[in-house]
């Protein structure tokens, strides 16, 4: 009996260490993402992106590619009297190389002082860039490192409002201080709210302004896949996935070609967030997406049945810091 007994006791303690060892590797896999912002840390990204458009209007196929480089840098100041804490952002500069139909190329590049697009049918689009080549404004965050308020978007307006009314109507809406506030706040909410998990899964709605009143909305999924190793870092490793997308045109834009109707779909999607969470920042985040779908457009009181087949990839990476 007393053997018994004491085999039960040891078959007990076995599951009580089993189980310990399992809440263990449990609680391991639980981790606590976060945005951090030490006062007078800079960060500089590079950020590239590739885009391949085939509009189809009336059976007719418009294809138009796009290739941008930007580099810019989000800088911490230092915490206000009301805790406040302003952090700049900044774009450094900025490469585009556009293919659009009828052989019109065109190359635009900041780092040239003389820089200029002589096709002067399209010569509006070297002030657009330059401008854009140019923003910076300050992202103010409270206590809690959430965004309250967006400062010098004034002086951005100014600079549009100068602007040739084609180049204007493309970029005046996007300087505008609230989608300045959502754009990051995007930014900041691709963590979860809670302690990361493997196997469970958050969503997101995320919008992203394309100029001339245009915007896609997507709904994306994000997960947790555990920890990597790049160079002398252990990283943690997300997935994102865009499950959904819907098109808006703003009925008041100042476009020939307007959308009145659109059914697009996400055909794929795929992409990968490695963030740092000792510093508490991304260090890299890649994503590629396929969007196709019909659509029907107004011109001249005219609807005009259509398709759109759109490629996007993007790849954000953290640059070294400067010594």
């Amino acid at each position: 009996m007393k053997f018994h007994r004491a085999g039960r006791g040891v078959v007990a303690a076995i599951g009580m260490l089993c189980l310990v060892l399992c809440w263990s590797g449990k609680a391991k896999a639980q981790v606590k993402l976060e945005h951090k912002f030490p006062e007078g840390k800079k960060l500089t990204y590079k950020s590239t992106s590739k885009t391949h458009q085939v509009l189809t209007l009336m059976g007719m196929e418009i294809e138009s590619d796009e290739d941008r480089t930007a580099v810019s840098s989000l800088t911490a100041g230092k915490r206000r009297g009301d805790s406040n804490l302003p952090v700049e952002r900044k774009v450094e500069s900025l490469r585009v190389q556009l293919s659009l139909p009828g052989g019109n190329n065109l190359t635009f590049d900041s780092s040239d002082p003389n820089a200029k697009i002589d096709n002067q049918a399209l010569a509006f689009l070297g002030d657009l860039f330059k401008l854009a080549s140019g923003v910076v404004y300050t992202v103010v965050l409270d206590e809690q490192n959430k965004v309250k308020a967006i400062e010098g978007t004034e002086k951005l307006q100014e600079k549009a409002d100068k602007l040739e009314p084609m180049a204007r109507d493309l970029v005046r809406s996007q300087f505008d201080s609230d989608k300045f506030k959502r754009a990051f706040e995007q930014e900041l909410h691709v963590l979860p709210e809670v302690l990361a998990r493997p196997g469970e899964p958050w969503e997101r709605t995320e919008i992203l302004e394309i100029g001339g009143g245009q915007s896609l909305t997507f709904h994306k999924k994000y997960e947790y896949l555990g920890t990597e190793k790049k160079g002398n870092k252990t990283l943690d490793k997300l997935s994102s996935k865009v499950i959904d997308v819907n098109y808006k045109q703003d009925p008041d834009a100042n476009t020939p070609l307007k959308a009145v109707k659109s059914n697009l779909k996400i055909d794929s999607s795929d992409g990968t967030i490695l963030f740092d969470r000792e510093e508490g920042h991304v260090v890299s985040n890649k994503g590629k997406m396929r969007i196709k779908g019909d659509m029907t457009f107004s011109a001249g009181g005219m609807e005009l049945p259509g398709a759109l087949d759109l490629r996007i990839e993007t790849n954000v990476e953290l640059q070294p810091a400067a010594k």
